[in-house]
């Protein structure tokens, strides 16, 4: 979920991807954890593809061209937006974070969304196999 912390409005420049680990896929037997997998999120959708170089997040191609959300796009208090990013791990075994970049006021900044608390961090990673 995107959201403000003020009652400013954002606008999301755009999300980078950073591989953090990038390995073959568990052999047959071995099981991921539970506690590594992640739920799911609604509109809007992006797609990436972990296997490009730099890791494109690119809106999906749907029907409805015209309904399709892309950057910029702006989140506020009063206005979140939750966003699905389809992740293409290719046949890895891939631990990721993301950078949200986004402008204020004529501010720019970014934060770090890296499976832990602190969005300084890359954290852990999230945490996807193909």
């Amino acid at each position: 979920m995107l959201q403000a912390k003020t009652d400013q409005a954002v606008m999301v420049t755009g999300i980078k991807v950073k591989v953090l680990s990038d390995v073959p896929l568990p052999k047959d037997g071995q099981k991921p954890s539970p506690a590594t997998c992640t739920g799911t999120a609604h509109e809007p959708m992006f797609d990436v593809n972990l296997t490009q170089s730099p890791v494109p997040v690119v809106p999906t191609a749907k029907k409805a061209e015209s309904n399709r959300t892309d950057f910029p796009f702006t989140v506020s208090a009063d206005a979140p937006k939750q966003l699905s990013l389809r992740i293409n791990p290719g046949k890895g075994d891939v631990r990721f974070a993301l950078k949200v970049e986004w402008v204020a006021g004529g501010e720019y900044g970014s934060a770090t969304l890296g499976n832990d608390r602190d969005p300084r961090t890359e954290g852990s990673g999230y945490h996807v196999a193909g």
